[in-house]
């Protein structure tokens, strides 16, 4: 079951069914998921599927959330163990990845308009405007980047939306060099495998066009690898306490400042759940 748009079920926080609109955005991706994460004896299941159609089958899901379980379990299917929603909904929300401490400056997760009003009237470092971001999202939807307070009319519902929906995460807007993930799987015990360093190629909003392997040995600077590597770790024991296990990916990415001095910042985002480049960067979790 390859719902791509879990994040949004997630934040919905009731019944959810995926628009046209976004079905119609995930198809490509669909496609191309079905080359890496599938085996060539696996079956997609969908809206579509007939009763039946996976019967006997083990269940997995790209998220196993409400939706996709019930999906699974409709078309025959045998869904794996997966975490409860509430877990689920927890740690896929940027609340939680703010919970571990801010890798940005200046990085906080607000759950109120006057929170937030704090944040967006003081000037951020490194930057010249703040992103925010809501706190379910995928593609780059749901974030925008604001550079003044008081904000304008679509702003404020914006921001007004975000906070019905879980809250805010707002940071720094900087200039992004180089994106990075590395990826996990967490065992129910809570042992731990690491797949390698994978380089993400993603649009001006945000949204994955490709993944590719890399040599850490060749990143620059070489610490990057380290401080990767010890993010997914901080990351992975702070899964297991709340109660998840499965997949995961940690985002990172090198950025520049509004003089060209470089950093990096080791946690952009936490998928508790497969994603576009699980496949490359771990293959043999599949």
């Amino acid at each position: 079951m390859l719902n791509l748009d879990a994040d949004l079920e997630l934040g919905a926080r009731g019944n959810y069914a995926s628009s046209a609109r976004t079905l119609l955005a995930m198809a490509p991706h669909v496609e191309r998921l079905r080359t890496s994460l599938l085996g060539p004896e696996d079956v997609i299941v969908d809206e579509g599927a007939p009763r039946g159609a996976a019967t006997g089958l083990p269940g997995r899901a790209f998220c196993p959330t409400p939706r996709a379980i019930a999906l699974l379990a409709t078309a025959g299917a045998i869904p794996e163990p997966h975490p409860p929603v509430e877990v689920l909904r927890r740690v896929n929300s940027r609340a939680f990845a703010s919970s571990l401490g801010a890798t940005l400056p200046g990085a906080v997760f607000v759950e109120s308009l006057d929170g937030a009003r704090v944040v967006l009237a003081s000037a951020p470092a490194r930057a010249s405007a703040w992103r925010v971001k809501h706190a379910f999202g995928m593609a780059g939807r749901n974030q925008r980047v604001i550079a003044t307070w008081p904000v304008d009319r679509d702003d404020e519902v914006f921001l007004r939306a975000g906070l019905a929906r879980g809250g805010l995460q707002i940071e720094p807007h900087v200039a992004i060099d180089e994106e990075l993930a590395l990826h996990g799987v967490l065992a129910v015990n809570g042992s731990l495998r690491v797949g390698g360093i994978v380089r993400q190629r993603c649009d001006s909003r945000g949204a994955w066009l490709s993944t590719e392997r890399v040599d850490h040995r060749a990143l620059s600077p070489r610490a990057v690898a380290d401080l990767l590597h010890e993010e997914v770790r901080s990351v992975a024991l702070a899964l297991c306490e709340a109660g998840y296990f499965g997949p995961f990916g940690v985002d990172a990415y090198s950025y520049r400042d509004d003089i060209g001095s470089t950093y990096f910042q080791p946690r952009s985002e936490i998928n508790a759940r497969y994603s576009m480049g699980f496949a490359v960067g771990f293959r043999d979790a599949l």
